[in-house]
């Protein structure tokens, strides 16, 4: 009856809109709570984006020239396989090494990326300096150079691709360790955005039907 307003025991203090601030919440949370709440939905967003829309990615080596060069930024897609289609021949595709590939001692985290040159059920070959898929040869403007290698007949196993670098004889592909199965492919390069002389989208259409 003398008018005091009891404590709870615990400190809160109200701002101007009448909300409550916890005792255990730092002053500086409390003041920035809005921009913190921005910050960390803008964070979330990202990395969902991150995991299953698309991801940047850096070209480390010169096993793709002349299409990228060392010091290349993509932007690599996860969507088109997962809901839209497999894998066609002339996809860039960035993955996760194959068991022989780890067995020579890659992490299984670490990303490579190739051209897919043939698909599940397909037969690829290398002979004459030129690459034969089904026994056609492949017109590759794209590539660095003609492979001096010879490769002979080799089916693709279904739910599997044949990926090749641009770079053809400097290029640790499929020709050494095989098949690149499906489940390992992260994702497919859409766009390169750096360097900036460079920008524009990754073809994909690069071979004549």
């Amino acid at each position: 009856g003398n008018g005091k307003i009891l404590s709870t025991g615990e400190d809160e203090r109200q701002d101007d809109s009448g909300n409550s601030k916890p005792g255990w919440m730092p002053d500086w949370v409390y003041e920035n709570r809005e921009d913190i709440s921005t910050v960390l939905i803008a964070l979330g967003a990202s990395l969902v984006f991150r995991w299953f829309v698309a991801e940047p990615r850096y070209i480390p080596s010169l096993s793709m020239y002349p299409t990228f060069d060392v010091g290349d930024r993509l932007v690599c897609e996860k969507l088109t396989y997962r809901f839209s289609r497999p894998p066609n021949p002339g996809d860039v595709v960035i993955f996760h090494p194959v068991d022989a590939l780890q067995k020579a001692g890659y992490s299984p985290s670490e990303v490579f990326i190739k051209r897919v040159v043939a698909v599940g059920g397909e037969t690829v070959e290398v002979k004459n300096n030129k690459l034969y898929v089904n026994g056609v040869p492949r017109k590759e403007s794209f590539t660095a150079e003609a492979p001096k290698y010879d490769l002979p007949p080799t089916a693709v196993p279904l739910g599997s691709v044949y990926v090749m670098g641009d770079n053809r004889n400097n290029s640790y592909d499929s020709h050494l360790w095989g098949a690149l199965p499906e489940k390992k492919i992260i994702g497919r390069a859409i766009f390169k955005y750096w360097p900036p002389s460079a920008i524009g989208s990754v073809p994909s259409s690069v071979y004549e039907k």
